[in-house]
């Protein structure tokens, strides 16, 4: 990234003009993120209950004046399985928080109201495990979870839980929190409940999706897939939308230690937290208009940012002092590696390649390298694909001139991102010899 000496002094100069468009003075986000004020009290309950119903949690949060956390778990999903394990076991650090909050645990998507969880903009729709904070009153405090390319436990840990939580508890206790007026608004409970049920297009998703009658719920990325859906049927499907939601931090040229959730620990040279001013050790407090508590809010603030050039108002903390600035994005500033993510792999957009390309002998080797999984027997017969001669047990080592070792949801995205319906598709196996096909209409 080239700089941009005149841009960099503009964000240098960011001043409180700049964070009114966020209705909230600067000074009160001097306060809020600086030290706080009130006692954290001890715990109130004697034990962790994981409540499973969440109207009666809110009742009982209110009468407490206990703020809420409420994990959401896609059951069927391994990812994520271990960390839902420990969090529902507790330890010795986490237990002593989450006793001093109601807790809840929801394990159906299709329960997700946004009168209360705003599903669009605050939750990661691929991830099978997700957190909300609130207040006694069901306002939104913040948000919890992650996961990348490399792994589901590159993004959060029982630290980071620990960390968010006291950051919450601190923040709910501070008696000046109601007149900075930081946290999310009130829920319209006299509005009628709006979840993926409620949709317009829902019967007509499921509907294409026979399978999902015999699922005991409905899957969080199940629920991503349904808001494209929507869009395509509405027109205003945009493949940006599509492939680059939840932005990392090292998108706008910040690493944030795991454990920590927002302490800095590099800086891309050039980048737009470097013209920005931001630099190592510091603490990331505000982003948008949100306090973060951790690193998952301030992917939150990304993910609700244009998809185009943007400017995002930023604050963080350095030796007891509160800096403001904003990070000025560029036009590709979401590019990322999305290829895991459920909703673009096995989602709405995109011809399917007509089977599941499994981990060949030689994948990891420099070369692509699958075995073609058409199903059993009787399906592997009616496939097109067999029936022009390809068979199980072959190794495919080339599509359309791509031979990359590529896992398989790396081919799978790039297959789907780049063909569509009426194109041929040469696969080449090993020892030469060629198999074409044409994309039909159905799949």
């Amino acid at each position: 990234m080239k700089s941009n000496p005149t841009l960099a002094t503009l964000i240098l100069l960011f001043s409180a003009s700049m964070l009114h468009s966020a209705e909230i003075p600067t000074s009160t986000w001097q306060e809020v993120l600086g030290p706080a004020v009130g006692t954290v009290p001890a715990p109130k309950l004697n034990s962790v209950i994981w409540r499973e119903d969440f109207s009666s949690a809110l009742q009982e949060a209110e009468s407490r004046n206990l703020p809420l956390f409420v994990t959401w778990r896609c059951l069927p999903c391994k990812q994520c399985a271990a960390f839902d394990k420990d969090v529902l076991e507790g330890s010795p650090q986490l237990t002593p928080l989450l006793k001093r909050f109601v807790t809840v645990r929801m394990t159906d998507a299709a329960e997700l109201d946004e009168r209360y969880f705003p599903y669009r903009q605050f939750q990661d729709l691929d991830l099978s495990w997700w957190g909300y904070f609130f207040s006694p009153q069901g306002r939104l405090y913040g948000v919890f979870g992650g996961k990348d390319h490399v792994s589901d436990a590159t993004r959060i840990s029982e630290q980071a839980l620990v960390n968010t939580l006291r950051r919450v508890l601190a923040h709910h206790y501070d008696p000046r929190r109601a007149s900075w007026k930081v946290d999310g608004p009130l829920p319209t409970t006299d509005a009628p409940a709006r979840g993926p049920r409620d949709m317009e297009n829902f019967e007509a998703f499921k509907k294409e999706r026979p399978w999902m009658s015999d699922q005991a719920c409905v899957h969080c990325h199940q629920v991503g897939d349904l808001l494209h859906y929507d869009s395509m049927k509405k027109g205003t499907f945009d493949l940006a939308v599509y492939t680059q939601p939840w932005p990392l931090p090292e998108n706008v040229g910040i690493m944030v230690d795991r454990d920590d959730g927002l302490r800095v620990t590099a800086i891309e040279p050039e980048s737009a937290a470097a013209e920005a001013g931001i630099r190592v050790g510091d603490h990331l407090g505000m982003a948008g208009t949100s306090r973060l508590f951790g690193q998952a809010d301030f992917r939150a603030v990304l993910h609700r940012a244009s998809y185009g050039a943007d400017r995002i108002p930023v604050g963080w903390t350095r030796n007891g002092k509160v800096h403001f600035a904003s990070l000025g994005v560029r036009a590709d500033w979401r590019k990322a590696e999305n290829y895991w993510r459920k909703t673009v792999y096995e989602g709405i957009f995109g011809p399917h390649l007509g089977f599941f390309p499994i981990k060949g002998p030689n994948q990891g080797k420099g070369a692509m390298s699958f075995r073609p999984f058409m199903g059993s027997a009787e399906k592997r017969s009616n496939n097109p694909w067999y029936t022009v001669g390809l068979r199980p047990n072959m190794e495919i080592v080339e599509v359309n001139g791509r031979s990359d070792d590529w896992d398989s949801r790396q081919f799978i995205s790039w297959f789907r991102l780049n063909h569509k319906v009426g194109d041929k598709v040469a696969i080449r196996v090993r020892y030469g010899r060629t198999f074409n096909r044409i994309l039909p209409e159905e799949h």
